[in-house]
């Protein structure tokens, strides 16, 4: 942390007496720290370490969300989300959100906004640029803490020890009102400043487009007040608004609309998360910049893919990818890319296409698609643009266009051969989570759920480009980055608002920039079957599926509240995923384990797949109450600190009651 460089450079002394009475270098004293532009400047760049909660190579929001399955690995839990997805905690086991860690950052930011106006030394620009970015913060920091608690104390200085620290939680409301008092108070500074932001750096556009997404989450919270979803266990009336949610609609409107026009989307989507120029798009608002030394903690590429081995290895050399991971893409959400129908050229759910019939995709009774052919990979062909940029599938690369060797290729299909005296790895694919038809009603567990038990892997971010020696991927990540905020959202933010504040033409449009870009066409409400309020629910999946930080988890929470419900489905069920059917090769050569059968070899049967619900107690998802809104404060919190009112519904309750 730069507060430490701060406790460093205000507490270093030499040891040694100086015999000519001059102070030593090493010692400055914090009231002259405040006058270096280059201290300043250092501390208040120590605040873009502050991340996103749930955010990082892990895609922990992701797993809690109907697009991602995380693994049941007894080891790395960091995937195992099994006790927030089922939700087993409660006041006396509550869940860790961002607390403490928040607050210290809070402390640390109202520090600066205190030294930094007061300091007579600093340049006016430097001054209102430094500013900005410490208002902008604390919202964000403020922004993180709501989604989990919903309200929290306010505090807006450093508190000293001497002060009471025990406050009072703000209302919902006014929490909401301050983020975006501080946005306004960065975008003042920002405009005071007048100079143009080093790339990462947070500017006024970042700021505008931040004040829009805060804007939209304050209008659902407050279209969820006048619902009053929370009313009967909110005594304090913390989640009561006087605003109504079409005040914060225009908020989040007109604020986007002031970067409108500004960026523009990347031409190729596949660009944003591959190039290492990324930052420099015409897309980028605020890219979190990488280096190796300086972000090792974020290497999507060592973990977007199976744990098995390589095809093609020999006697001499067996390679393994080893990426032991724990991210895969739902069905659900892959059934959200269209697919280009290859007869009369619309853009359709992959089910409907002909291509889709050719394959006899019929929908039995569970609800689920079932199909059989040789063919049966044409269903990942001429998909969105963005599919092929945020998910691995059977018989895809992992490897750049240029090398698509064998050994690269990953398949997900299970063998239906049953040898059970016999049954080795052999007799499977590599990549799959099953071995077998005999396990199909098993879970996968342990070291095995690091294999795919949903069909697919994770792609995004992941640079699959560059070999070493013996043939293997490199799996260092590339200097890279990736977007806390990028133009797509402001469009989208802006369609968001305009359809609630009757402007749905002009939301129409923002919409199709988007669907343009990933090469679907515009939306056409008679043959999606569903209206522009879904289709922009939709794109907002598609367009931020696996980044980070993650959207949908906390949108399916906020358009919730929103519309009153007690019960959100997407987050209490299962996922769904895919199995395929081929027969392997039975052979014990080195090089041949985990190939399957083509036609016209001996014993080739015709592939079959289907979707199924996951429907194992692992991976059950649960969200049939209002309580789940928010997170607990646990009770021994509550014990200390009398003035939090516990979060609705968490009162005396017990998971396992």
């Amino acid at each position: 942390m730069w507060a430490g460089l701060l406790t460093v450079l205000l507490g270093s002394t030499m040891t040694a007496c100086d015999p000519l009475g001059i102070e030593p270098t090493t010692k400055v004293d914090e009231d002259r720290f405040w006058t270096n532009p280059q201290l300043a400047r250092a501390y208040v760049n120590n605040l873009y370490l502050i991340g996103s909660t749930g955010s990082g190579h892990t895609f922990q929001s992701e797993q809690w969300s109907d697009n991602c399955q995380g693994n049941y690995e007894q080891d790395w839990d960091t995937y195992r989300q099994l006790t927030f997805n089922n939700r087993r905690y409660d006041e006396t086991a509550a869940w860790s959100g961002p607390w403490s860690g928040a607050y210290k950052n809070i402390y640390n930011i109202n520090k600066g906004i205190e030294k930094i106006t007061g300091s007579g030394s600093l340049s006016e620009p430097l001054r209102a640029q430094l500013l900005a970015e410490c208002y902008f913060f604390r919202a964000w920091v403020y922004f993180d803490m709501e989604k989990f608690w919903g309200t929290v104390p306010y505090v807006d200085h450093a508190l000293s020890l001497d002060e009471d620290t025990y406050l009072p939680q703000a209302k919902r409301e006014q929490l909401f009102d301050n983020m975006l008092a501080d946005l306004d108070k960065s975008i003042e500074n920002f405009t005071i400043y007048g100079g143009k932001s080093e790339i990462g750096q947070v500017n006024i556009d970042a700021a505008y487009a931040f004040k829009s997404r805060v804007a939209l989450y304050a209008a659902d919270a407050a279209a969820a007040s006048a619902k009053g979803i929370f009313r009967a266990n909110d005594p304090a009336g913390l989640f009561t608004f006087e605003k109504t949610d079409a005040h914060y609609y225009q908020l989040a409107y007109d604020a986007a609309k002031k970067v409108i026009g500004k960026y523009a989307l990347e031409p190729n989507y596949a660009t944003l998360f591959t190039s290492e120029t990324a930052h420099t798009s015409v897309e980028s608002i605020w890219p979190v910049l990488f280096k190796p030394n300086q972000r090792e903690g974020f290497n999507p590429t060592a973990k977007n893919g199976p744990d098995g081995n390589y095809y093609e290895n020999s006697e001499s050399l067996t390679l393994s990818w080893s990426m032991r991971t724990g991210t895969f893409p739902t069905q659900d959400l892959v059934d959200c890319y269209l697919q280009k129908d290859a007869k009369d050229g619309q853009w359709k759910p992959w089910w409907k296409t002909s291509q889709a019939q050719e394959l006899n995709v019929v929908r039995n009774a569970d609800g689920e698609f079932e199909g059989k052919g040789d063919d049966y990979r044409e269903i990942y062909k001429n998909r969105d643009q963005r599919f092929y940029s945020t998910v691995t599938y059977d018989g895809s690369y992992m490897a750049n266009e240029k090398n698509q060797a064998p050994r690269y290729q990953i398949q997900t299909w299970i063998d239906t051969t049953t040898m059970v005296s016999e049954r080795t790895l052999q007799y499977s694919a590599l990549h799959t989570g099953y071995r077998s038809q005999e396990t199909l009603e098993t879970a996968p567990v342990n070291r095995g759920s690091c294999q795919t038990i949903t069909g697919y892997y994770s792609r995004k971010y992941s640079h699959f480009d560059s070999y070493n020696d013996n043939g293997s991927l490199d799996m260092t990540q590339r200097t890279t980055c990736y977007f806390n905020i990028r133009y797509a959202e402001v469009l989208l933010n802006c369609a968001e608002a305009a359809i609630k504040l009757n402007k749905s033409s002009e939301a129409e449009g923002y919409i199709n920039q988007i669907r343009q870009r990933a090469g679907v066409g515009n939306f056409n409400q008679a043959l999606e079957e569903h209206n522009l309020w879904e289709e922009m629910k939709i794109q907002r999946r598609l367009e931020f599926a696996f980044e980070c930080p993650g959207f949908r988890y906390f949108d399916l929470l906020r358009w919730g509240e929103a519309e009153g419900l007690s019960e959100i489905p997407e987050l209490n069920r299962v996922s769904r995923g895919i199995q395929i059917f081929r027969v392997g090769k039975h052979s014990n050569v080195a090089g041949e384990n985990g190939v399957a059968l083509e036609k016209g070899e001996e014993g080739y049967m015709t592939p079959t797949f289907r979707t199924i619900p996951m429907d194992y107690s692992y991976y059950l998802r649960k969200f049939d109450n209002t309580r789940y809104y928010f997170t607990p404060f646990s009770d021994t919190t509550l014990r200390d600190y009398k003035q939090l009112q516990q979060n609705p519904g968490w009162n005396g309750f017990r998971f396992d009651n």
